[in-house]
């Protein structure tokens, strides 16, 4: 079974991180290791040997839920960004309807995507929550591959991620509610991609396991008739052509 977890939170997961990183290896699950602000990513980017790592990659993030309070970081971001391939977690957050925060939370994910096309290579995890429209829009222009973590958007809005190429992770607490079912059971297979988001989901608030992979495999293989080591091998490619440039 192909191991995979395109989005989890290597800042906040409550572990010590060289032990995760060494479990990561023999569980041999490729992972993005998110960050949630540009100083978080300079930190555990200098303190950590990544050479030694095969199965994990740090990602640039700013979370879009901090970047009003931290929008002088852009410029770390820019900073970091010609030596970092993998953008994540940027994007738009519009559960406040405050209109100032949304301004500038559109004003900074601007900058960040503008400056993330001057490159070829760049792939990013995106958050679009209560805000997908205003995401996808300000994305018009980006023609990098993008992964939309833990969607909860409209049908219509999945449609177009879809039509733009886009990929769409998926997590194990999606496959609670009626909602989360209902958008992973109309995402294309080859569009899947498997992501923890821990330590926000069920199970991860003290230790992080492996287990959510066989959960989505086992509901993605019972709903869609495929059996695991064919799917297995899909979710498989589908990486490989995310990280195609």
């Amino acid at each position: 079974m192909f191991l995979l977890d395109t989005h989890m939170h290597f800042d906040l997961i409550d572990v010590k991180r060289y032990a995760l990183l060494e479990q990561l290896e023999r569980e041999n699950i490729y992972t993005i290791a998110v960050t949630n602000l540009p100083e978080l990513y300079i930190k555990y980017k200098n303190q950590i040997n990544w050479d030694k790592y095969k199965y994990c990659r740090l990602a640039l993030g700013f979370h879009p839920e901090l970047v009003v309070q931290h929008c002088n970081q852009i410029d770390n971001f820019k900073k970091m960004l010609p030596n970092s391939r993998y953008i994540g977690e940027v994007g738009l957050d519009f559960s406040n309807n405050d209109l100032l925060q949304k301004k500038i939370q559109i004003e900074i994910f601007q900058q960040i995507i503008n400056e993330c096309s001057k490159y070829k290579n760049k792939i990013l995890s995106v958050h679009s929550r209560k805000a997908v429209k205003e995401t996808l829009e300000t994305m018009k222009f980006f023609e990098g591959k993008a992964i939309f973590h833990w969607y909860s958007g409209s049908i219509k809005d999945l449609e177009e991620i879809i039509e733009r190429g886009y990929f769409l992770s998926i997590n194990h607490q999606m496959l609670k509610s009626e909602n989360g079912r209902k958008i992973i059971n109309l995402i294309p297979t080859e569009k899947l991609l498997i992501e923890s988001d821990a330590p926000f989901t069920y199970g991860f608030d003290k230790k992080y396991s492996v287990f959510f992979v066989e959960k989505i495999y086992n509901y993605l293989s019972d709903t869609r008739h495929i059996n695991i080591e064919l799917l297995s091998e899909t979710i498989k490619s589908n990486f490989r052509n995310l990280l195609i440039n």
